[in-house]
């Protein structure tokens, strides 16, 4: 063989190599990026909801992709099953382990900013957020509004209750109405 065939077999090997080498880094580069994407969006989302804890749907849906997210991560995992074990418990206990769950969630989301390898989010920054008093008070008042809406349900769904509060209803208009003409 000469030189120029070497030549020659050489870049016919390198023009079919090359491009799939390209596709296969192309792709380990992407798939990277997707996960780490992923792994950003739940810390994301649990940062922001850090404060009132993950109680809707779309919350617990995140905190259960967490193993699957972070699952090369021992340590994220060890703080995850460490803050839902701390959650396993009767409501009554829920004041006196509030602690023990608020460290245990606060050791979890710092394994995560470790593990995406943000060094400064420390564990006083995860212990305080940013939650303006207008929030509270609306999320309070909505709190207000859903309770009496269930106790309406509990009225209309019982015949019982529902004769007794609409007696009790007509008592107080009877009586609102009596006194409206007394100022008369």
């Amino acid at each position: 063989m000469t030189g120029t065939e070497i030549t020659n077999i050489i870049n016919v090997v390198a023009i079919i190599v090359i491009p799939i080498v390209a596709v296969v880094i192309g792709r380990i580069l992407q798939d990277r990026s997707e996960k780490r994407k992923d792994k950003v969006n739940v810390f994301t989302h649990l940062m922001s909801y850090r404060m009132f804890g993950y109680v809707n749907q779309y919350s617990v849906n995140v905190l259960n992709s967490v193993p699957i997210v972070f699952h090369d991560d021992d340590k994220v995992i060890e703080n995850f099953n460490n803050y839902i074990n701390s959650l396993a418990i009767r409501k009554e206990d829920v004041s006196i382990k509030e602690k023990e769950i608020e460290n245990n969630k606060t050791k979890m989301l710092e394994a995560m900013a470790k593990s995406l390898g943000y060094k400064k989010i420390n564990w006083e920054l995860i212990q305080t957020p940013y939650v303006p008093t207008g929030l509270i008070d609306q999320i309070e008042a909505e709190n207000t509004f859903k309770k009496g809406q269930l106790e309406m349900a509990k009225i209309f769904a019982n015949p019982e209750i529902q004769k007794a509060s609409v007696q009790q209803i007509g008592l107080e208009f009877e009586k609102h109405f009596k006194d409206g003409k007394k100022e008369n």
